[in-house]
């Protein structure tokens, strides 16, 4: 199980009106690592959002593995990568252009189910959020958080811990708009942030932020930090139940476990291929990654009916499908990021996956 990792500092007498000693420095910060599975609650928000858009579900369902009977299972695991999958074909399908301050409303904490629910039955704010950066994995994230108090002055840091390219914006705003949204909850208050930076650069909405978020916001900035008063962490939850919060932790607990249980060698090994920075790892560099010898890598992917070699050419085929139709990337740059030396090979292989060549794909798909 993932375990947030907590710091606490006292060195000074309590303050009485907060009941919380004054120079009290608390730092909690999430995994630093994406997960490979996750609950099926974010496609079920990509559903909801495609029904009010007019869209037919099935069509952001297609290729992904995921029915929409499943959407009503609870329990249904899939992987960070189908997730992607529904979530960027929503994007692409969307009449105008999808803005995560919109769909990240949908994601409030009975969106997140019974980690959502735990949450709400903690004691106080403070007990929530660790609850929540604890049972991350359930969260469907894509960042790592790290929260730190020194004073009357509490930060949230939010870290990318893969690269989404054009899909960045929305997943960022998303994540935000969704961790607003569950803070207002349960805090019962709207006004949830004093400040917010963002690193990335104001779209043209940007007016929207600060009716979302109730607060002075900045772009361009050398990271996305918000800034809070530490002492809202000590606000009583007017939701706590002590027994049921036992209980949820329990099951929250016990589904992050079923995560580490079900996920394959293959899928692994795909979500290693999918998030690499930079150039595909190696299968000799996916050792240390997935905690297993080379040897048993190769023999555990052929016994489920597969390869390295396969696994990393169903990769590149995805990207390159993703990037073409994007219509933003030259194809040089594409067969470069691809890990293709010479556009000649990229060229082929291309051919080789859908029979036809990247710029009539490219034709079609405008």
């Amino acid at each position: 199980m993932t375990q947030a990792r907590l710091l606490y500092i006292f060195s000074q007498p309590e303050n009485h009106f907060t009941k919380r000693p004054m120079s009290e420095k608390i730092h909690l910060k999430s995994k630093a690592g994406l997960s490979v599975q996750r609950p099926i609650n974010n496609v079920a928000v990509f559903v909801r959002a495609a029904q009010q858009y007019g869209i037919d579900p099935r069509e952001i369902l297609a290729g992904s593995g995921i029915t929409m009977s499943e959407l009503n299972d609870p329990l249904r695991i899939i992987t960070t990568a189908q997730e992607i999958m529904v979530g960027r074909k929503l994007a692409q399908r969307a009449p105008a252009p999808l803005s995560g301050l919109d769909l990240g409303q949908h994601h409030h904490l009975i969106s997140k189910g019974k980690l959502g629910m735990a949450a709400m039955c903690c004691e106080k704010a403070l007990d929530a959020l660790k609850m929540m950066l604890t049972y991350i994995d359930l969260a469907s994230s894509y960042f790592q958080y790290d929260l730190t108090v020194e004073g009357k002055k509490g930060c949230v840091r939010l870290k990318e811990l893969v690269s989404l390219d054009d899909f960045r914006l929305y997943v960022c705003e998303t994540e935000v708009v969704s961790l607003y949204t569950i803070c207002s909850m349960i805090l019962d208050d709207a006004h949830v942030f004093n400040e917010m930076r963002f690193e990335y650069p104001a779209p043209d909405y940007a007016d929207r932020y600060k009716e979302i978020f109730h607060c002075p916001v900045f772009f361009d900035a050398p990271e996305n930090i918000f800034i809070f008063d530490a002492a809202i962490l000590e606000r009583p939850l007017k939701h706590a139940n002590p027994l049921a919060k036992k209980v949820l932790e329990q099951e929250c607990r016990q589904l992050c476990e079923r995560f580490n249980e079900r996920a394959t060698v293959q899928d692994k090994i795909r979500h290693e291929l999918l998030f690499a920075k930079g150039d595909f790892p190696t299968l000799d560099q996916l050792t240390g990654r997935v905690n297993m010898p080379e040897r048993t890598i190769r023999r555990k992917l052929a016994l489920e009916g597969t390869s390295y070699k396969d696994i990393l050419s169903d990769i590149r085929k995805q990207k390159a499908l993703e990037l073409i139709a994007s219509g933003d990337c030259s194809m040089e740059k594409i067969a470069s990021q691809l890990g293709y030396s010479e556009v000649a090979g990229f060229y082929h292989a291309f051919k080789t996956w859908t029979g036809t060549t990247p710029a009539n794909f490219r034709k079609k798909a405008s």
